[in-house]
């Protein structure tokens, strides 16, 4: 860990190093076709445009990763990767109109994105009914895997994963948890978290001693919690948004309510929730799709560290997850590509529905939804006022600290 922590604090400073640091990708002399010309669909403006933005650079980083090895090579010959990006504005309604451009005006079989849920989901419906292949780097809600789309394939572990990953860690702990209470908001995504949360738990012979939901955005969250309080559970499990987040923790200490661990859907990783509660937010863990500590195993493409350098040496600044998801999702559809020796769709789709591949951005393996059932999510808890990676134990930086020693001692 401290070569990785020094190496990173270098990088913005040190581009040289990259040179130094970052294998090449080895170029061999083969004749040349014409271009693979894909489409792809981001969020670049409106509410989702922090991650659009991130997920850019990540689909630019893999072109230009591609292109600098020789290209996308089909049948001994190597053909240049052009993605061509179009904004969906984070509107589904968009979403659905610039997918139907991308497929009848600009007749692209390929596609990369969308780059959230909500846009996804409109998204993938129009490639269904063209016959159109996509690839998202955004889609994680059993709600469209569960559709069975033939043409739809998404990098991410599926969203009702997400604290099933959390429950695991917390069962390997000493003393083992016995029960757990389920917070969560109202809105569709939270209530797909905590329903799989809470079958999980029940699978893994925890007692479920509480469960509430409350309107998203809410600003008190003191009935609910004090109600938890009175069940003390070991677990406390919440299905939200980074602001009730931190509003959780925020009225947790005021009530002094202290469960061995506190669990969030959207918290710890982000700066806004160590901003904002400080020392408080210390051993509350999150889960994420990715992040550039994770020492994940390849068998292709550049490992954790050296993406992470030259990413860094090439945009100013580290990849997050929403970037490195959009980077697996397009080497993804490039080895499908070469393995499948053709760019028709359908013998891409049957190329995808093979593939094992592990990757920086973790194994890459779909089911019959087109979910990636092979990833899980990483859990993060904040140590020390930062968030470091602590299950799964093979990509773990730090132990998990548990139980929760209180606030006091924070």
């Amino acid at each position: 860990m401290p070569r990785f922590r020094l190496a990173i604090a270098g990088l913005i400073a040190i581009s040289s190093l990259m040179a130094a640091c970052t294998p090449a990708p080895a170029i061999i002399a083969r004749p040349m076709g014409s271009p693979i010309n894909v489409g792809a669909l981001l969020s670049l403006t409106g509410s989702q445009s922090a991650g659009g933005q991130m997920a850019k650079e990540g689909y630019l980083f893999c072109q230009n990763w591609i292109n600098g090895k020789g290209g996308v090579i089909v049948k001994g010959v190597g053909h240049a990767l052009s993605i061509d990006i179009a904004d969906d504005q984070s509107r589904p309604s968009i979403a659905a109109s610039i997918t139907e451009q991308l497929i009848s005006q600009n007749h692209y079989a390929l596609l990369l994105g969308a780059t959230n849920d909500a846009t996804a989901a409109r998204a993938a419906l129009l490639a269904e009914q063209h016959q159109v292949l996509m690839v998202s780097s955004g889609a994680s809600t059993d709600a469209i895997f569960n559709t069975h789309y033939h043409w739809f394939f998404s990098v991410l572990a599926p969203r009702g994963r997400q604290f099933q990953d959390v429950i695991d860690m917390a069962m390997a702990q000493n003393p083992r948890p016995q029960t757990v209470a389920i917070l969560y908001a109202s809105d569709s995504l939270s209530t797909e978290v905590a329903t799989s949360a809470g079958v999980y738990a029940n699978a893994k012979g925890l007692n479920i001693v509480y469960v509430a939901s409350y309107p998203a955005g809410v600003n008190d969250l003191s009935g609910q919690l004090g109600a938890a309080a009175g069940a003390a559970p070991d677990l406390l499990l919440e299905a939200g948004h980074l602001s009730e987040s931190v509003r959780t923790v925020q009225q947790a200490q005021q009530m002094n309510l202290q469960p061995k661990l506190l669990a969030f859907s959207d918290g710890p990783g982000p700066s806004g929730f160590t901003g904002a509660l400080r020392k408080a937010a210390n051993y509350a863990v999150g889960t994420t799709q990715w992040a550039p500590a994770a020492r994940n195993r390849t068998s292709y493409f550049l490992d954790t560290f050296h993406y992470s350098l030259a990413y860094a040496a090439l945009f100013g600044h580290l990849p997050d997850e929403h970037a490195a998801a959009a980077t697996a999702a397009c080497l993804t559809l490039e080895v499908a590509i070469e393995r499948a020796g053709s760019t028709a769709a359908e013998e891409v789709r049957k190329a995808l529905t093979d593939l094992d591949l592990n990757t920086f951005f973790g194994e890459i393996k779909f089911d019959d939804r087109g979910a990636n059932v092979a990833k899980p999510a990483y859990v993060q808890q904040i140590q020390a006022g930062r968030p470091v990676l602590i299950w799964p134990p093979d990509i773990a930086t730090a132990r998990p600290r548990y139980p929760d020693p209180g606030w006091a001692k924070r």
